[in-house]
């Protein structure tokens, strides 16, 4: 038997469990990739937004958005209330401290 979008999204989720980063969408099945391309973009969205552009069931997309953020690349926004849960997407599922580039690098260069 073949398993629902649902299904198969939540199992391409879960399929991994380290960081996830926006390049690892590119397997991913449709409305899924569809979906995650456009709340990336956005930044930060609610879970309606979320539940609108993915076409499942607001509970169906809510265990998405928890798998998704225990992989760190959405993140529940301090600003949630009890009526609506907002995520913040991540760049970068891998949070690496950015270093300065030295301050003789145009030295460097030329």
């Amino acid at each position: 038997m073949k398993p629902s979008p649902y299904e198969l999204a939540l199992n391409q989720i879960q399929a991994n469990k380290s960081d996830m980063m926006p390049s690892d969408i590119l397997g991913f099945s449709e409305p899924l990739r569809s979906a995650l391309n456009t709340m990336i973009r956005l930044g930060r969205f609610s879970l309606t937004e979320f539940t609108e552009k993915l076409g499942f069931t607001r509970e169906e997309t809510k265990k998405i958005a928890e798998a998704l953020a225990q992989r760190k690349l959405f993140e529940i926004a301090n600003y949630s209330n009890e009526k609506e849960t907002f995520y913040v997407a991540h760049l970068s599922g891998s949070t690496r401290p950015l270093k300065r580039p030295p301050s003789d690098i145009w030295k460097k260069i030329d």
